[in-house]
């Protein structure tokens, strides 16, 4: 094995131009291929993670069927096994009570149809971001307690609106009784999120305001729990359901919550791969011709190592590893500069404010941190290796039937 490397690197460097081209191509390959795959994990992650700190938390705890039908009947009572559960549980960093309605809020110029979120703002820090998602250069606070009467919107909705910070707004839903209740509150404080579409839709007020007004009482709709990391839910969320025994009450997850998020993580995922293989497809074809031309000049020293008694499978070997060097030297071109980079960049970030709008709609946030994943690097060499030694499979077969007695009159 060791003696078929060497004499591949050898001969890969008889003709140092040719294959200089071929190893920059490869490496320059699989340079676009790390950054970009690097890029969009960065833009999966930070999708995932505003999502997350935004909307869903890593893990809810809330009544059975309030994910498919976020009604006031289907909100509850904590118990105190699960507040004990929440507070002993190892792996949760803080929890915090919600209520979530849907409604709408009308100023004097128009209307719109929101999400109501009741929040308790202290506990509120501690597990979502939309504190500090806030404009403070727009005059406004964060709300100050439960009982506050007041509102969080966002600047999206309060341009819609014709809203600015002291501004009345109504806001309109059914209560628990499904008669309409409402109230005028003023406008706190304007805030801008990551995401476009939460911004449309999302306005917050005290979570004891809107018990009030929902007339339900101490219920709640949810409690949102924070843990380490969003890899850490799985083992919480199993200690909790085994700690909270109440076939009524569901604990989720974020992967559970938001099913569609993973699927369209893995779908970006599936179809990088499927690029650059394709990408690399187009690669075959300059390595293998490259080695054909490599056989074709060594025709007549073929043939003398077949006249000599060289096994066919040697001869062809010998052209596999030439190959095989090729596509290491490559490899290392392009993977070292390729770490290099996205390393930076994964502690500078790329920033996209530019195209603002773009990434909110894509609810990346404006400045990417590119990052690369160990089985990225895995995957870009197999795909390396694997064109390659397609592209050598034609080239080393030639070369294992050469007629010794043709190479010798080769010319």
């Amino acid at each position: 094995m060791k003696i078929f490397f060497l004499i591949g690197w050898r001969n890969l460097w008889r003709n140092k131009r040719r294959s200089l081209v071929v190893i920059s191509s490869i490496a320059l390959g699989i340079f676009a291929m790390m950054f970009s795959m690097a890029l969009m994990n960065g833009l999966n992650n930070q999708m995932v993670e505003n999502t997350i700190s935004t909307s869903l938390g890593h893990i809810a705890v809330q009544r059975a069927g309030f994910q498919d039908d976020m009604k006031l009947q289907n909100s509850f009572s904590p118990s105190e096994t699960a507040l004990q559960s929440l507070e002993q549980t190892p792996g949760i960093l803080a929890y915090a009570p919600r209520i979530q309605l849907e409604g709408m809020i009308r100023s004097s110029e128009a209307s719109r149809g929101v999400l109501i979120i009741g929040i308790d703002p202290e506990k509120e820090k501690s597990v979502s971001g939309i504190a500090e998602y806030l404009l403070p250069d727009q005059g406004g606070t964060f709300l100050l307690n439960r009982g506050d009467r007041e509102l969080l919107i966002s600047k999206t909705l309060a341009e819609k609106l014709d809203l600015m910070v002291g501004d009345k707004a109504v806001i309109l839903f059914q209560d628990v009784d499904r008669e309409i209740s409402g109230a005028a509150l003023n406008v706190r404080g304007l805030y801008q999120s990551p995401i476009d579409s939460f911004d449309k839709y999302v306005i917050y007020t005290g979570l004891d305001t809107l018990a009030k007004m929902a007339g339900i009482g101490n219920r709640i709709s949810r409690i949102v729990v924070r843990t380490e990391n969003r890899d850490a839910v799985d083992p919480v969320a199993a200690h909790l359901r085994a700690a909270v025994p109440d076939p009524g009450i569901e604990i989720l997850t974020w992967k559970d919550m938001a099913p569609n998020l993973l699927s369209a993580v893995a779908l970006f995922d599936a179809m990088m791969y499927i690029f650059f293989a394709i990408i690399f497809t187009t690669v075959v074809f300059s390595i293998a011709n490259v080695l054909i031309m490599a056989v074709m000049e060594r025709f007549h020293e073929i043939g003398v190592m077949k006249s000599i008694g060289t096994r066919p499978v040697w001869i062809g070997a010998m052209v596999v590893f030439e190959a095989v060097n090729l596509a290491l030297a490559g490899l290392i071109a392009g993977v070292v500069p390729g770490l290099l980079l996205v390393g930076a960049l994964s502690v500078t970030g790329i920033d996209f404010s530019f195209y603002m709008e773009s990434v909110r709609v894509w609810g990346t946030g404006a400045v990417v941190y590119p990052s690369i994943k160990p089985m990225d690097v895995w995957v870009s060499a197999l795909i390396v290796m694997g064109t390659t030694l397609t592209a050598a499979v034609y080239p080393a077969v030639k070369a294992a039937r050469i007629k010794p007695l043709e190479a010798l009159h080769f010319i």
